[in-house]
C-alpha cells in the first residue's frame, strides 16, 4: 500500500507465524483443492490491496443488471463497492464441496444435508437484527458444508398483512385494468412475488446450492415449525442441534436437516458452534481452511486462515471473506427504489469524499446501552448515584464528533458528514447549539480544526404520518406502504454508513456490528505471512462501548 492508501487501514504489525506450519499446511490443503482447475488470472481473484474509496460510486464502472424492462445499477445492491465483490466464486466452489460439478459441487449429493432457516421468528426485529441473524445462520451452513434453504411462511400463517415485514413495492400487488383508459388498480397479492426475508435479501445460488425445501412429502411449513419450536426449547439445555433424517422430494435418496429460527441460530451459535469455528488446538486447522474456502478463499487465503489462532482475527477473517463473496446482495427492487431515494431525497454527492455517523438511541437506551451512558456522565462527574439522574439520558452528538479529533487531518474545508439517527430532531437540536463559523459549518468548539457539514437522513413527507424511522416503529406500523418507505430509506443508510471514509458509531447497535463486517478486506496473504495483519479495516472510529464486535452476524 503507498502511504495514501495505508491511512484508510488499520494494519499493525503482529508476531510472524512459523513459516513450517505453514509449508506442511499447504501440502495438505493441496490434497483437498488440486482437482479444482485454475485459470492464471485467477489465482488472485481480487487485487489484495484495498483501494482508497472515498466517494458512494465505484471508481470502476459494473454493468447494469437487466430486471425487467429496467436495468439495475449494481451501485445500490449492497453494501460494497460492485468491484469489491469476487464475480469468480462461483468458479471456485469445485474445491469447496464434494466434487467437481459444473455447479462447483456434486450435483448428486449437493442437498443432502440442509440447514433450514425460518427468518420469521425475528421479523419484528429491525434492519440489522434480521441481516446480522441472516449472516450467521449463512455462517453456521458454510462451516457444517450445508446448503442453506430459507423457508418462509405461507400467507395464511403470516402475521404480516403484506407478506412481508418489509412492506410491499409495486411488484407485491396484482393489478388488473378496470377501463382500457385507466391506470392499473390493485386487485390482490402477487402470490409468486418473494415473502418474508426474502422479499429483501436475493438468496445467493451457491449458499442454497440450488435445493429447495427439503422433504415436501412429509413435511410442510406447520411441521417444520413445530420442531422448530421443540428445538428452540432445548436449544440452551441440550446445545447439539438436532438433525432430522427425511425422504428427499421425488427421490429414493434421504436429506439430512438441521431446522433453526433467528433465536436457534444464536444460541447453536454461541452453545455448539463458536467453539467448533474457533478451534485450533492442532494449527493449522485443516477444517478451517475447508470453512474458507467454501466461503470462497484461493488456497492461499485458506492457508493463512488456518493458521490463524486468535479469536479476533479468525472472525475478522471470516467476516472479510463473507463481504467479498456477495453473501449479502439486495433484490433488484430494492436496488431501484434505494436508487430513487438516495437521488431523489437525500442531498448526499455520490462521488465526493464523505464520512457517517450512526446515531442509535430509541429503546437501546432502556436495555443494553444504559450502562454505558451512565459511565460516560459518571466519568465527567455529572452522574448522582442515589437520584440516578444526569444531564440527558444519551451519550450527546458533540462526543461522536469528538472521534475526529484523534489523527484526522484538518482541512480548509468542512467535512461532509452523513448522519442516520433513530432521534434526528434531537441531534439536529444538538448541531444547532453548536457554534458556527461565517460560511455556516459547524464547528465543535470556536477554535477547533475540523468544520463540518451535515446531511440527515430524510423519511419521504407522505410516509411520516404513520411509524418512525424503525421498520418496526411504534404500535400502529401503517400499510405496507409506510414499512416499504421505511425499508428503503434503512437499507440506504446502511448503504450510505458502510461505504463511507470514516464512519463514526458503536458496536452496541446491531447496525455498527453489521456495517464494520462490510468494511473488512483480506490483507495480501504475502505480507500476512511475513507478520503483516491478516485483514484491513475501512477507518472506524468507536463512539462509545464496546472496542470489538465479535463474530460475523453476532
Amino acid at each position: 500500500l503507498d502511504k495514501t492508501e495505508a491511512d484508510m487501514f488499520i494494519a499493525p504489525n503482529r508476531p510472524r507465524p512459523p513459516r513450517l506450519h505453514y509449508a506442511i499446511f499447504g501440502l495438505a490443503l493441496f490434497a483437498i483443492s488440486y482437482t479444482l482447475i485454475w485459470d492464471d488470472d485467477n489465482l488472485l481473484p481480487l487485487s489484495l490491496h484495498w483501494r482508497r474509496q472515498l466517494a458512494y460510486l465505484d471508481t470502476q464502472p459494473a454493468s447494469p443488471l437487466k430486471y425487467g424492462r429496467t436495468l439495475i445499477d449494481q451501485n445500490y445492491q449492497a453494501l460494497i463497492q460492485p468491484s469489491d465483490i469476487d464475480s469468480s466464486f462461483f468458479r471456485k466452489q469445485a474445491q469447496a464441496q464434494h466434487g467437481a460439478g459444473d455447479k462447483g459441487y456434486d450435483d448428486s449429493t449437493a442437498c443432502d444435508e440442509v440447514l433450514l432457516f425460518m427468518p420469521h421468528s425475528f421479523g419484528h426485529n429491525g434492519h440489522g437484527s434480521q441481516l446480522n441473524n441472516y449472516l450467521l445462520a449463512a455462517m453456521i451452513a458454510t462451516f457444517t458444508n450445508r446448503a442453506m434453504v430459507v423457508l418462509e411462511p405461507p400467507k395464511e400463517l403470516n402475521v404480516f398483512k403484506s407478506n412481508s415485514q418489509f412492506g410491499c413495492p409495486p411488484e407485491a400487488w396484482k393489478t388488473a385494468k378496470i377501463r382500457s383508459d385507466a391506470e392499473p388498480k390493485k386487485v390482490g397479492w402477487n402470490t409468486n412475488f418473494p415473502n418474508g426475508l426474502s422479499r429483501l435479501v436475493k438468496h445467493p445460488a451457491w449458499l442454497s446450492r440450488g435445493c429447495s425445501v427439503p422433504c415436501q412429502d412429509s413435511h410442510g411449513y406447520q411441521d417444520w415449525e413445530e420442531l422448530r419450536i421443540g428445538i428452540a426449547n432445548n436449544a440452551t439445555e441440550v446445545p447439539i442441534p438436532q438433525e432430522i433424517t427425511c425422504q428427499a422430494n421425488d427421490e429414493e435418496r434421504s436429506t439430512n436437516v438441521i431446522v433453526m429460527g433467528g433465536q436457534q441460530v444464536r444460541d447453536y451459535f454461541w452453545f455448539h458452534y463458536k467453539n467448533k469455528m474457533l478451534d485450533r488446538s492442532q494449527p493449522p486447522s485443516l477444517p478451517a481452511a475447508e470453512w474458507a474456502l467454501r466461503l470462497g478463499a484461493a488456497p492461499h487465503e485458506a492457508r493463512v486462515f488456518g493458521g490463524l489462532t486468535d479469536r479476533h482475527e479468525i472472525w475478522d477473517y471470516a467476516s472479510a471473506l463473507s463481504s467479498r463473496s456477495g453473501i449479502m446482495r439486495f433484490q433488484p427492487w430494492i436496488a431501484r427504489d434505494v436508487e430513487e431515494y438516495i437521488h431523489q431525497i437525500t442531498e448526499l454527492p455520490l462521488d465526493v469524499p464523505y464520512d457517517a455517523i450512526h446515531v442509535r438511541r430509541g429503546d437501546k437506551l432502556e436495555s443494553d446501552a444504559k450502562r454505558f451512558v451512565i459511565r460516560y456522565w459518571d466519568m465527567l462527574g455529572h452522574y448522582d448515584e442515589e437520584t440516578g439522574s444526569m444531564p440527558h439520558a444519551y451519550i450527546p452528538f458533540a462526543h461522536y464528533l469528538r472521534q475526529f479529533d484523534d489523527d484526522v487531518e484538518c482541512k480548509k474545508e468542512p467535512r461532509l458528514v452523513y448522519v442516520a439517527t433513530d432521534d434526528p430532531i434531537e441531534v439536529q437540536k444538538e448541531i444547532n447549539s453548536l457554534p458556527k463559523d461565517s460560511e455556516g459549518s459547524t464547528l465543535l468548539a470556536k477554535d477547533a480544526c475540523h468544520k463540518f457539514h451535515f446531511i440527515f437522513s430524510t423519511l419521504p413527507e407522505e410516509h411520516t404520518a404513520v411509524g418512525g424511522f424503525h421498520l418496526d416503529e411504534g404500535p400502529s406500523k401503517g400499510d405496507c406502504e409506510d414499512r416499504y418507505a421505511r425499508n428503503v430509506v434503512g437499507i440506504a443508510d446502511l448503504m450510505i454508513l458502510a461505504k463511507a471514509n470514516i464512519f463514526v458509531g458503536e458496536f452496541n447497535s446491531n447496525w455498527g456490528r453489521l456495517v464494520r463486517t462490510f468494511r473488512l478486506r483480506l490483507n495480501d496473504s504475502t505480507k500476512v505471512m511475513n507478520g503483516a495483519r491478516p485483514v484491513l479495516a475501512r477507518e472506524m472510529r468507536i463512539a462509545w462501548g464496546n472496542r470489538r464486535p465479535g463474530p460475523p452476524g453476532w
